[in-house]
């Protein structure tokens, strides 16, 4: 079984491949992850990658965007990024396509460090809207992310520093939850 994750800097990290695997195995869905993540971009950039992605031919595709195009100098509106995340679950087939919601962000991090400027929450939860609202209207599957990350009161521990990247406990949370996507998934078609 084959699983694309088609994403920004946070998708590039070597975790997010090794930790998915080491997830599946445990799950009884072994699986190899293959990495389609540039970092720095947003889904308007990605668009020009898609035909990179589409030729995997992957069992199952995790597009996994927002942390850029929520930034306010990326100039991505929620309204853009729901129509890229649509044309990318076309390409894909959404009935293997899963969307993960952009991630939450440690504001004050970012303010102390000023290394991720133009980022917050409040502006994060529109593109988490936008997520929904891409999988209302293709019918791919929604991951919530950012929810998963919110409603746990140790939130900053799943980012680093910078107040936007991940740390080993953010790749844990986020590689578990496409385990287990996955996972269900696969039972769900041996039931049928």
């Amino acid at each position: 079984m084959k699983i694309a994750i088609f994403g920004d800097s946070i998708s590039t990290k070597v975790e997010m491949k090794t930790l998915t695997e080491k997830f599946l195995e445990q799950m009884g869905v072994p699986g190899e992850v293959v990495l389609f993540a540039v970092a720095g971009e947003d889904t308007s950039v990605a668009k020009k990658r898609l035909v990179q992605v589409v030729p995997a031919n992957a069992d199952y595709n995790f597009i996994f965007f927002g942390a850029n195009d929520a930034a306010i100098h990326h100039d991505v509106s929620p309204e853009q990024f729901t129509e890229n995340l649509i044309k990318f679950a076309t390409a894909l087939g959404v009935e293997k396509t899963t969307f993960l919601t952009t991630p939450y962000v440690n504001e004050e991090a970012i303010a102390e460090t000023q290394l991720m400027v133009g980022r917050s929450n409040a502006n994060v939860s529109q593109y988490v809207a936008a997520a929904k609202k891409a999988s209302e209207q293709t019918g791919a599957q929604i991951l919530d992310l950012n929810h998963a990350m919110t409603v746990y009161p140790g939130s900053d521990e799943f980012v680093g520093a910078d107040g936007l990247h991940f740390t080993r406990v953010g790749y844990e949370l986020v590689t578990s939850l496409i385990a287990v996507n996955v996972r269900t998934r696969e039972m769900e078609k041996s039931h049928d």
